[in-house]
């Protein structure tokens, strides 16, 4: 397997030279086709300049020199040329080759000559002579030579005494193809010397980032082996600082978990035990006949029945924290629904003595959640209520600005003002409390329903508010 080092030098490096490489391509084509399109234009230029230089030089010496011959007529057009040409040219020169109809080439004056302009006037003369049909209709011609590049056209110029002349024109862009090449060897170098510091700098920032990825795997290992208390220092990058915080804010929760785990079981424990060892005597006592078995038979059932809903509760806990209790909302009526909960809970506030006071207002409401789960509170509640009351128990809701609000209101003493920010922690149990699970078990279904509850103390006793979105 391919390191995460390995892999970012390579592509990094290869992004370089990828863009470096389109450059010199994009430079390369962009230039030839500037130098192709100079050509042409040039070119162009000059065969509309000679045009223009004969139109206007043919007729003068004509009647200047009406005995003068051809020959000295085409020199005089081309010398004209060479002055006119020769005043706003730059990069890219033009001259021209003059060549009779015999294919004999008549060489410039001595001012012109010399042993490498010898060499290049029979060059491209020759070529002329031997492939003139590619040049009709002042076609333009691309010749490469052993040291030259050049780009051809000729004009044709019949005489009034029945001869012939032909002018070459040629551009000589050998200058621009040196420089494109001057310009290509900058660039190859550039491209060694930017793929040699690509290579420097992604190899130093690859091991900067993989010391900080070995640093991160080796706290994700001390985390794994439950050693919560350690912390990994600052990085050089904020990804890997905010990642480093994340792992320790993790590794915050997991210890607190771990703790609120360890506090879970011996909680489980305690309040297991007790019914456990009262049934576990009471069941002695009637092997023994130490014991009334009636009153025996009761306190087993009890505790029995106590036991039962602490293990319905547990078994419920843990389907939450599992993530296997999902929410299941439909549209129902919420007083039919908060009239089934009085219902189920009637006979054991008659049990206890208590009045169940039902305080809803006529407005019949529509709400969307989960109505088992809601059912499940409220009836929680209630019997919480029941076991704090002194005579009544109140339930009622209100519904304003799309919010309902339901109240479960007790007669009671209140809660102590220390046990109200514990009142919803599990296995907190206040004063009067039972097992410490079923207002922790209203919280999280509230939270995973959308709401909020608390619990105040007002003038008749404990109230809870549960406010849930319609």
């Amino acid at each position: 397997m391919k390191s995460f080092k390995f892999i970012l030098v390579r592509n990094f490096v290869g992004m370089i030279f990828l863009v470096l490489a389109i450059v010199y391509a994009a430079f390369n084509v962009a230039t030839t086709n500037f130098i192709t399109t100079e050509a042409r234009r040039e070119l162009a230029r000059s065969v509309a300049n000679l045009e223009n230089v004969a139109g206007r030089t043919m007729p003068q010496v004509a009647i200047r020199f009406r005995d003068l011959p051809a020959l000295n007529i085409i020199e005089e057009i081309m010398a004209q040329f060479r002055q006119e040409t020769s005043l706003r040219q730059l990069m890219m020169n033009t001259d021209g080759i003059i060549i009779n109809q015999y294919n004999e080439v008549i060489p410039p004056g001595p001012y012109f000559i010399n042993e490498e302009t010898v060499r290049e006037i029979a060059f491209l003369a020759n070529y002329f002579i031997n492939n003139r049909p590619l040049f009709e209709n002042e076609s333009l011609v691309r010749l490469a030579g052993a040291h030259n590049t050049y780009y051809l056209t000729a004009v044709n110029f019949p005489m009034p005494d029945g001869t012939a002349f032909s002018i070459l024109l040629y551009t000589d862009i050998s200058s621009v193809g040196r420089f494109m090449r001057n310009v290509n060897t900058t660039l190859g170098v550039l491209l060694i010397i930017s793929g040699m510091v690509s290579i420097a700098i992604s190899v130093l920032m690859s091991s900067r980032v993989q010391r900080a990825v070995v640093r991160l795997g080796r706290y994700a290992e001390v985390i794994g082996q439950g050693r919560f208390d350690e912390k990994v220092g600052d990085f050089d990058y904020r990804e890997f600082n905010d990642l480093a915080q994340r792992m320790n804010n993790m590794s915050h929760k997991l210890s607190t978990y771990e703790n609120n785990q360890k506090q879970f079981f011996q909680n489980v424990s305690h309040e297991l035990r007790t019914p456990l060892m009262s049934i576990q005597g009471y069941a002695e006592g009637i092997a023994e006949n130490v014991v009334d078995k009636n009153e025996a038979a009761q306190i087993i059932l009890s505790e029995g029945e106590r036991m039962e809903g602490l293990v319905n509760q547990l078994l419920y806990i843990s389907r939450m924290d599992s993530g296997l209790d999902e929410v299941h909302p439909t549209s129902f009526n919420l007083q039919n629904s908060l009239y089934d909960c009085a219902e189920r809970v009637k006979l054991l506030a008659e049990r206890n003595g208590r009045t169940l006071v039902i305080d809803f207002p006529p407005q019949q409401v529509q709400i969307k959640t989960d109505e088992e789960k809601l059912q499940r509170v409220v009836g929680n509640l209630l019997a919480n209520a029941i076991r704090h009351a002194n005579q009544t128990v109140t339930l009622g809701y209100t519904f304003e600005n799309n919010n309902v609000k339901i109240t479960v209101v007790d007669d009671g003493a209140g809660i102590a003002q220390e046990d109200i920010p514990h009142i919803f922690e599990r296995f907190y149990t206040g004063a009067g409390g039972n097992s410490g699970l079923g207002l922790a078990i209203c919280k999280d279904i509230i939270g995973k329903l959308g709401g909020t509850i608390e619990v105040i103390n007002s003038d008749a006793g404990a109230m809870f508010i549960v406010q849930l979105p319609a």
